[in-house]
């Protein structure tokens, strides 16, 4: 039988593991949380650690990505860029602390390293002293994969149950400040200069204004927005007006993943939204909200396009004295 020239490689790999190796580190942290970063720094002095017990190594590059998931190759930079400088033969071997570390994704693993083997590159695994050229390395691969990928579908299960807890607690999601407010100690706190803008919006838009012409209003009047801009327009109008947080209100379920693997996010509508009472104080009286809410919901009217879809068009709402009791024909 001919033997090719990648086989002879591939043999000579196994009868000389010890020869002399151009190689790169793999590493990853799933967050920028300072002790996931330590946890970084940590990984990379393990790696060059590392090199002591392997004088044929001789590192080339190191891939680092961090604050990513582990569970998408696609959303990984580094382990994207990796198989590309692979392809270049730059190095014939990538060294990764552990599995979980290189993916957390079974697919994704065999895949990769399947093609990366195509190319001469070897993948060793040192925590789980796995060398993807072995006899035996995709069996245990795939064994160590898998499970990899079974702790992240628990993780996400934690996460979830953790985000219903929150929930009942009314726990505020993020970090960051919306206008009106200021984030102390975890909560909200009415900012009185910023809340009288917001109240202002309410007002203005409750008299009939549609949200163009408020815009234009708190733009006259010189108002500052979230930003510290005097320059307004609709879109920021109506994320006002739509924010239940100024009647003293959560909201939740805005949208979710559509698995812990892909984490795509879907987002919905907002009769699927969830509003929970904070333990903060309201800008807005939540009658007046309501209002707002009500005049926002009849002047978008849903219809059917001419291919048969529903559609929203807004609608002009009458001014006036006739302003209940007029509605035009069409």
């Amino acid at each position: 039988m001919r033997t090719t020239v990648r086989e002879t490689l591939f043999s000579n790999v196994m009868l000389d593991p010890n020869r002399q190796r151009e190689m790169v580190f793999y590493g990853r942290v799933s967050t920028q949380h300072e002790a996931q970063l330590a946890a970084l720094e940590n990984q990379m002095k393990w790696y060059e650690d590392q090199m002591k017990y392997h004088p044929n190594w001789n590192l080339v590059e190191r891939y680092i990505d961090e604050g990513i998931t582990g569970t998408l190759a696609a959303k990984r930079p580094e382990f994207v860029r990796m198989p590309e400088d692979a392809k270049e033969g730059r190095f014939d071997l990538i060294v990764t602390r552990e599995v979980c570390r290189f993916a957390r994704n079974t697919v994704d693993t065999l895949s990769i390293t399947r093609e990366l083997k195509n190319y001469g590159i070897e993948v060793y695994f040192v925590s789980d002293n796995i060398w993807t050229m072995d006899g035996d390395g995709e069996l245990r691969l795939s064994i160590m994969a898998t499970l990899a990928q079974e702790e992240s579908r628990k993780i996400s299960e934690r996460v979830l149950a953790g985000q219903a807890i929150s929930r009942e607690n009314g726990v505020l999601y993020g970090t960051g400040n919306i206008i009106g407010y200021d984030r102390i100690n975890g909560n909200y706190v009415i900012n009185q200069e910023q809340a009288e803008t917001i109240r202002l919006i309410f007002e203005l838009y409750a008299s009939g204004m549609g949200m163009t012409r408020v815009a234009n209003e708190l733009t006259a009047r010189g108002r500052l927005d979230g930003a510290g801009n005097k320059v307004w327009n609709a879109v920021k109008v109506s994320r006002t007006i739509r924010n239940a947080t100024y009647k003293g209100y959560i909201c939740y379920n805005k949208s979710h993943s559509d698995g812990y693997l892909t984490q795509k996010r879907i987002n919905h509508k907002e009769e699927a939204f969830q509003y929970i009472k904070g333990n903060f104080e309201a800008i807005v009286p939540e009658e007046r909200w309501d209002q707002c809410a009500e005049i926002r919901s009849r002047k978008s009217a849903a219809q059917m396009d001419q291919n048969g879809h529903m559609r929203k068009f807004g609608s002009q709402e009458p001014q006036g004295v006739w302003k209940q009791k007029l509605r035009c024909s069409c």
